[in-house]
Formats: C-alpha cells, structure tokens, sequence
C-alpha cells in the first residue's frame, strides 16, 4: 500500500495541476494508494505565489491580502473535510480553478458554488467553519509539514509500506508533472534503498 500526503497551496495554481495530475495516476495505479490533500501556507509559498502571478513581491498589502484568503480557504477545506474528504477536494478543486482559472473573487457566494457542487451542506459547513476544531485541525497540518520537513507547495511526501519495513518516506517538492508522479508511484518500492543507513521515517528531497 501507498500512502502520499501532498501539501498544496489552497489557491495556487501550480498546485492545482498537481492534484489533478496526482488524482488520474492514482486513478490507474494498480495496488492501494491512501492519499491526503494537506493545505499548507508560509511566506515561502505566498511570495512564490506573487512571483507566478507577477506581483510587486515588496506590495505588503498584496502579500497580506493573498495570505488572508489562502488561510481562509484552507480552514473552509478543513470544514469541509468533515463532511467527507472526496467532497474537500472537489470543493478545492473548484475554488483553486474558479480564483486561478477564471480569475474570480473570493467570497461567501464562491465558498457556497463549491459546496453546493461538492454535495456539501451548507448549514453545516458554516457551523463547522466557525468551530476551534477547524483552527486546530490546520494547525495540526501544519504540525506535520514542520515534522516532514515540507516548505514549499506543491510538495509530495510518499511512503510505501507493502515493501518499505523502516516506513521510510519520500518528499519530492515541486511535483506538478504527471509523467514524473507516476514514475514515483512505480518506484516506490525502492524508497527502503534510497533511506537504507537513515533513521524511521527520514525525508529525502529531490
């Protein structure tokens, strides 16, 4: 079995790309793969952002504004997340290509498209949006970003735990490419090779 976890900017459009290209290698890889969308925002990855969409990376308030609705986006994605993790990513997905794609605002009336095309509640998301449990569940992202040594998004971390016995992952930073997603699906029983020497769950960046 596979497990991946790709850390993503909520409203970047790289990463975008790479939830798509990661979803249709999922789609025909042939054993179990166990995958996570971890939205995950630092000044790395907004000034990254700024650069992409040619932004004046001195701007402050740009910079402030653009790290505003990221956060934002990422908490409504946790909230979603409660009502099932396939509806979050569609609801993600939405939001990342109606902002990146079509160039449109971020507002409640955009938040309640996407749930309604996500199948999700909107009662209940907005109850949950609102709870201490949607704060510290993304704190708890974040935890685990510091842990695997994660700081730019897109970023993949990969573990193959049908023939890696030391639980050894892989992070790949930068994974948008399909071609080069599936190639690590397909090699990921080497990853015990590539951290053969290093301690339980020792990250590698290519």
């Amino acid at each position: 079995m596979i497990e991946i976890f790709l850390f993503v900017n909520p409203i970047g459009i790289e990463c975008l790309s790479a939830e798509r290209s990661t979803l249709r290698a999922i789609e025909d890889y042939p054993d179990t793969v166990h995958y996570s969308f971890v939205p995950l925002i630092n000044l790395k990855i907004v000034k990254h952002y700024m650069e992409l969409k040619h932004i004046d990376p001195t701007d402050l308030k740009a910079q402030n504004e653009i790290n505003r609705v990221a956060y934002s986006v990422a908490l409504d994605f946790k909230a979603a997340s409660f009502q099932g993790t396939k509806k979050a990513r569609q609801f993600l997905l939405f939001m990342q290509s109606a902002i990146n794609e079509h160039d449109r605002q971020y507002t409640p009336s955009l938040i309640e498209e996407g749930l309604k095309l996500a199948h999700i509640d909107v009662t209940m998301f907005w109850e949950d949006r609102h709870s201490t449990y949607v704060k510290s569940g993304y704190e708890k992202d974040l935890a685990a970003a510091t842990r695997m040594g994660v700081e730019t998004a897109p970023s993949m971390v990969l573990f193959d735990y049908s023939k890696d016995i030391d639980h050894s992952g892989l992070l790949v930073a930068g994974c948008t490419n399909e071609n080069i997603i599936r190639g690590l699906f397909s090699h990921a029983g080497d990853l015990g090779d590539h951290a053969a020497g290093h301690s339980r769950r020792h990250f590698h960046v290519l």
